[in-house]
């Protein structure tokens, strides 16, 4: 049996114990591939978080405000689509993913503080630049990643059956758990972890980034940051127009 169908049958017996079969049927439709970037799995050989700062020949080092952006993770599609093909991903090509990651930084939600963060796609190499942060080795492990409860997605499963989201919430801290058995959740497409409410009805996950003791980041107790766009822009590869959303709580 493949992770996939064995995830499925998972999520269907779990879900199937509290809620009617057409309901079960209707979150089922819902889930999401992911992949889960962690120290288990398929190692990556490109794709890593932190580490010596990338940037393609001919482009000048992004900053905000006169700072430069600190650099936080590099993916390389070709190396993730090894191991899972995601059809809202580039199955080609390389992505440096750069913030203004020290206080006070962007939340996202304005749109004057857009040069913030930057996602900026080409082959990439090493530069120099001042305070290179600890690299950590990705492998990456498949799995279905179900909406959070706050996901507009679910509103109408919940005006339709009362009391929904109430069981929901439960069951999707259980299926977290048994996905995330720990360590911090990073993550490339699916549907996010969120914080806090919902990243947009139009706006998919390319990157989650959790705190992370190793990298020496914390966004928060609990934080995270979001890399996310249009579905049309992920697919097309147009990751410039990117958009990055930092939850905490």
């Amino acid at each position: 049996m493949t992770w996939s169908a064995t995830h499925r049958d998972r999520l269907a017996s779990l879900f199937g114990a509290y809620y009617a079969p057409d309901t079960v049927r209707a979150i089922l439709e819902l889930i999401r591939p992911a992949l889960r970037l962690t120290g288990a799995g398929t190692r990556l050989e490109i794709s890593r978080l932190g580490g010596p700062p990338m940037l393609s020949p001919g482009l000048t080092w992004p900053d905000w405000e006169g700072r430069p952006l600190d650099f936080l993770a590099v993916i390389d599609f070709a190396e993730t689509a090894s191991v899972l093909s995601l059809p809202e991903l580039p199955a080609t090509g390389r992505a440096c993913f750069y913030y203004a990651a020290e206080i006070p930084r962007p939340w996202g939600d304005d749109p004057a503080e857009r040069d913030g963060w930057r996602v900026l796609c080409g082959a990439g190499g090493p530069v120099l630049q001042a305070g290179d942060r600890p690299a950590l080795a990705l492998a990456a492990e498949p799995f279905l990643s179900l909406p959070g409860p706050s996901e507009p997605s679910l509103r109408a499963l919940d005006v339709a059956w009362n009391g929904f989201l109430d069981v929901y919430e439960q069951l999707y801290e259980a299926w977290l758990r048994f996905v995330w058995a720990d360590g911090p959740r990073h993550q490339l497409a699916g549907w996010p972890v969120l914080v806090q409410r919902s990243l947009g009805e139009d706006q998919r996950l390319l990157l989650q980034l959790d705190s992370d003791e190793r990298l020496g980041r914390c966004w928060g107790d609990p934080g995270t940051v979001y890399f996310h766009a249009r579905a049309a822009d992920l697919r097309s590869g147009a990751l410039d127009h990117c958009r990055l959303t930092l939850q905490a709580r």
